[in-house]
Formats: C-alpha cells, sequence, structure tokens
C-alpha cells in the first residue's frame, strides 16, 4: 500500500464559510435598532470616512436634542440621551405599547484621532450628524542614502 500525500489545506479552504457567516451575523446586529447586553436600547449609527472627517448619523426618534449629550474625545464619541414616558394620557387604555421611553448610552471607538474642539452637531427630523474633524497623520520623508 503506498501513502498519498495531500497538500491541500482544509481550514483554509473553510476562510470563505467563515466571513460569509461572520458578515451575516454582523448584518444581522447592524440593520436593526440594537440593545445593550443589559436590554438597553441603542440608536442605529452610520459611522462614515470623509478623509478629513469623519460623519457619525444616528437615529433618533422622538428624542428632543436638549435632551441628548454628546461627548467628544479624540478617539471616541459618546451619545447619551433619554426619553420621558407621557404620564398625562387620557387617550383610553394601551391596547398595544410599541414605543420606547427611558435612557440610553453608546460609545463610538474612531479608528484616528479627531479634533473635539471642531466638532459639530446638528439634529433634524429625529437624526443626529456629527462632523469629527480627523488630526492630520505626521507625514514622514523618504531619505536619501548618502553613499562614499
Amino acid at each position: 500500500m503506498s501513502l498519498i500525500r495531500r497538500d491541500r489545506d482544509y481550514f483554509r479552504d473553510l476562510i470563505p464559510m467563515r466571513e460569509t457567516i461572520n458578515n451575516f451575523i454582523e448584518d444581522l446586529f447592524t440593520r436593526f435598532p440594537t440593545f445593550s447586553q443589559a436590554g438597553e436600547w441603542r440608536p442605529s449609527i452610520d459611522l462614515i470616512d470623509r478623509g478629513t472627517e469623519y460623519v457619525i448619523r444616528a437615529d433618533l426618534p422622538g428624542y428632543d436634542p436638549e435632551n441628548v449629550t454628546i461627548n467628544v474625545l479624540e478617539n471616541s464619541v459618546q451619545i447619551s440621551g433619554q426619553i420621558t414616558e407621557e404620564k398625562d394620557t387620557q387617550e383610553g387604555n394601551f391596547q398595544l405599547r410599541e414605543r420606547s421611553f427611558g435612557s440610553f448610552t453608546r460609545t463610538i471607538p474612531l479608528p484616528v484621532q479627531i479634533k473635539p474642539e471642531e466638532a459639530k452637531a446638528r439634529y433634524k427630523n429625529g437624526l443626529l450628524e456629527i462632523t469629527l474633524p480627523k488630526v492630520e497623520a505626521p507625514k514622514g520623508r523618504i531619505l536619501n542614502i548618502e553613499t562614499e
């Protein structure tokens, strides 16, 4: 009986399947409003890289901008807010109640440093947009090699 050597790496063949499963799970949890591990609601966000700045868009339907706090650090942004339940409802008894009330906090880590002092925020129709200018990366230089 002769032995046949196999040069095939079966684990390498599984990488595309693993990436597909990871992308599916990531899409499943990022396309819908998310909940933290404690069951707290967190707004859905988009983080957009525009070259010289980042833009964060967060869905905050029903939130009053006065009840939203944005804390900008050099490498992250923390958004927190609160919406209170309407206590005086004279409309009758609820048959269905799906709207959320309470507070949330969400921290978004950033891939590069930004300039917190130049950050700007805008709120319109339930969409919060935060513009975060990037710190310019130090530019290196190419050295010429001297020969003797």
